[in-house]
C-alpha cells in the first residue's frame, strides 16, 4: 500500500522545512510543493529593493539542518540569503518536489473520499488543473503580498509607482526626485539605501519608530574556519545568539520587572535617536507608544541619511497624489519622478486569495469572518478542516526572534500530530477539536490583551477586529515548549488499521541514521565481546 499524497502551497522558508522533515527524517516522499512564482525563496524573491536583509543575526535565521559557516556577515542580505534558500533545496533534493509557477486558487475537503481536492493555476498556460492529497499544508507566509493603498488620485499620476516588494529594476532613479511613502522596516532600508544616488528623496511617515544600534559585524575568515571545523562551535554560537534574541521581547509584558526593564531599554533608544537624528526632527522622532508596540528597528543606517541635504523627512500622512506629485497633509505639495510604496504587507490575510473549504461547506475566510479575524489551534490546525494545517498561521509570529526558528517548530509539531499518525497508519483523518481550538484562543487573547501589542499604535499585529492574530505572546522558547509536547487529547483520530504498530516500527527503522546503527552495533559488539 503506497504512502497517502500530501501537497504542500508555497517553497519559501516553510515549505522548504517541511520538504526537508518529509524526506529526510520521516523518509517520505509522496509529496509536492507548488509555488507561484518562477523560482523558490517565498519573501526572499519578491523582496529584492535596494538595501534588503535580515534584521534579525543570521546564524539563528537559517536552517538548524543546514547551518553554514560561511555567512558574509552578522545581518545578510537579501541576495546571499535567496542563495542560501536555493542551495539548501538543491542540498537536500528538494527541487524535484516542487511544481513552479503554479498557484493555488481553492481547496474542497470530501467527505466521500476522505482527501483533499485542489486546484490550481498554471500561470505559463493558463491552464486550471485539479490534484488530490490526503494531507494539505500551506506554506505561504505574510510579507510577500503587498497591502493594497487608495490614496486619492494615485490612479492619475504620471509617474513610477511601485511597492518595495514590487521593486522596478527597469527604473534607474539615480538623479530623480523620490518619494518614499511609509517608514517600517523596509523604508528604513531603503532610503539610506537609495539616498546618495538621488537628486531629492521625501518621506512621508505618519508616526514614529523606535530606532535602536545596529552593529553588523563582518565574519572574519578565522571564524569562519571555526564554525566550519571545530565540533558544536556553530551550535553553541547559535544557541547563545539565540537567547540573547529572545530575551529582547522579554520587556514587552506587563509585570513590574518587565515594565522597568521595557523602560530601561526605551531611554538607551531616546538617548541612540538623538543622538543620530538632525535637531530639526526631535520633536516627533520619537513615539509615545511604549517600546514593541510596533516592531523595533535596528538602524541600518536610516536615522544618519536623515542629515543628508537632499533627504526629507514628513511626519504626515497624503492628503492627495496629483498627476505630478503628492500633496500631504497639511497642504505641502511637491513633485516626484518615482513613488516608492513602502506601505507593509498583507500580514492578516494568512490564506488569501485561496479558498480553503471544509468538511461542513465553509471557507476558512468564511469562518474567520464571523469570528474576530484568523485563529488556529497552535497557530496551525482549525476545527472542521481535516488533515489540514497552516504553517506561519495566526499567532506564530515571534516578537523579535527568528521566523525560521518559529517555522522550524511548527513544522516539527505537524509532523508529530499530523503527518506520523497518518503515515504510521494510526489514523485516516486528523482533526483538532472545535472546544480544544476555542480554549487556545481565549486563553491566548488573554495573554496578549495584556502586552505592548495592544498599547493602541498602528501597528500590523492588530487585525481589522481588533483582535492580535500575529504575536505569539511570549518568548520564542516558549512556543518551541508548548509545540514539543502536543496534547493529544486536543484531538480527533479516525480511520486508521489494526497493523498501525507494525507500521510505525518499521517506518522508524528506516528513517534511523546509519551512524546510530553502528554506534548500536558498536556497543553491541563490545558488549558481547
Amino acid at each position: 500500500m503506497s504512502d497517502p499524497k500530501t501537497i504542500v502551497v508555497g517553497a519559501g522558508v516553510a515549505g522548504i522545512a517541511m520538504g526537508h522533515t518529509l524526506k529526510w527524517k520521516l523518509g517520505y516522499s509522496n509529496f509536492e510543493i507548488y509555488e507561484k512564482r518562477e523560482g523558490l525563496g517565498g519573501t526572499w524573491r519578491a523582496n529584492t529593493y535596494p538595501g534588503c536583509g535580515s534584521d534579525v543575526p543570521i546564524h539563528l535565521y537559517s536552517f538548524s539542518f543546514n547551518l553554514n559557516p560561511d555567512w558574509s556577515q552578522e545581518l545578510a542580505e537579501q541576495e546571499e540569503i535567496l542563495q542560501y534558500i536555493e542551495n539548501t533545496a538543491d542540498k537536500f533534493d528538494l527541487r524535484q518536489h516542487i511544481r513552479f509557477r503554479c498557484e493555488c486558487l481553492s481547496a474542497k475537503w470530501s467527505l466521500e473520499r476522505q482527501e483533499w481536492e485542489v486546484s490550481f493555476l498554471d500561470l505559463g498556460t493558463k491552464q486550471r488543473f485539479k490534484k488530490h492529497c490526503a494531507i494539505l499544508l500551506t506554506a505561504v507566509g505574510g510579507f510577500s503580498q503587498p497591502r493594497d493603498v487608495c490614496f486619492p488620485g494615485l490612479d492619475g499620476y504620471g509617474g513610477k509607482v511601485f511597492h518595495t516588494a514590487e521593486w522596478d529594476h527597469t527604473f534607474d532613479y539615480r538623479d530623480r526626485r523620490i518619494a518614499v511613502i511609509g517608514n517600517g522596516c523596509s523604508a528604513a532600508q531603503v532610503v539610506p539605501s537609495i539616498a546618495p544616488s538621488v537628486r531629492k528623496l521625501t518621506q512621508y511617515a505618519r508616526s514614529p519608530q523606535w530606532y535602536h544600534e545596529r552593529p553588523n559585524h563582518h565574519f572574519t575568515r578565522f571564524e569562519k574556519l571555526c564554525f566550519r571545523y571545530i565540533p558544536f562551535w556553530q551550535r553553541y554560537h547559535r544557541l547563545k545568539v539565540f537567547l540573547a534574541t529572545d530575551q529582547l521581547s522579554s520587556v514587552y509584558g506587563p509585570e513590574p520587572k518587565q515594565i522597568k526593564q521595557r523602560i530601561a531599554v526605551e531611554n538607551k533608544a531616546k538617548n541612540y535617536i538623538y543622538r543620530e537624528t538632525p535637531q530639526e526632527y526631535h520633536d516627533f522622532i520619537v513615539p509615545e507608544f511604549p517600546l514593541g508596540c510596533k516592531r523595533r528597528i535596528f538602524d541600518p543606517g536610516y536615522l544618519a541619511s536623515l542629515h543628508r541635504y537632499n533627504v526629507d523627512l514628513l511626519p504626515e500622512g497624503i492628503r492627495e497624489i496629483t498627476k505630478t506629485g503628492i500633496v500631504s497633509q497639511t497642504g505641502k505639495s511637491e513633485d516626484f519622478d518615482a513613488i516608492i510604496l513602502a506601505t507593509g504587507f498583507k500580514v492578516q490575510e494568512f490564506l488569501t486569495p485561496m479558498e480553503i473549504v471544509g468538511k461542513t461547506g465553509e471557507s476558512v475566510s468564511t469562518r474567520w469572518g464571523k469570528k474576530n479575524g484568523a485563529q488556529a489551534y497552535m497557530g496551525t490546525f482549525v476545527h472542521n478542516y481535516p488533515n489540514f494545517g497552516i504553517l506561519f498561521g495566526p499567532n506564530t509570529f515571534p516578537a523579535f526572534n527568528s521566523v525560521i526558528f518559529s517555522v522550524e517548530v511548527q513544522v516539527e509539531y505537524v509532523a508529530k500530530t499530523l503527518i506520523s499518525p497518518i503515515l504510521d497508519r494510526y489514523a485516516d483523518v486528523v482533526e483538532v477539536k472545535a472546544e480544544a481550538e476555542e480554549k487556545f484562543i481565549k486563553d491566548l487573547d488573554g495573554i496578549l490583551e495584556h502586552t505592548v501589542f495592544s498599547a493602541g499604535c498602528s501597528n500590523w499585529y492588530i487585525n481589522s477586529a481588533g483582535r492580535n492574530s500575529a504575536s505569539w505572546p511570549g518568548l520564542a522558547s516558549t512556543f518551541w515548549k508548548a509545540a514539543f509536547f502536543p496534547r493529544w487529547r486536543d484531538f480527533e483520530m479516525s480511520g486508521g488499521s489494526r497493523t498501525w504498530l507494525l507500521h510505525k516500527v518499521l517506518r522508524s527503522l528506516s528513517t534511523t541514521p546509519i551512524w546510530l546503527w553502528l554506534t548500536l552495533l558498536s556497543l553491541a559488539a563490545a558488549v558481547l565481546g
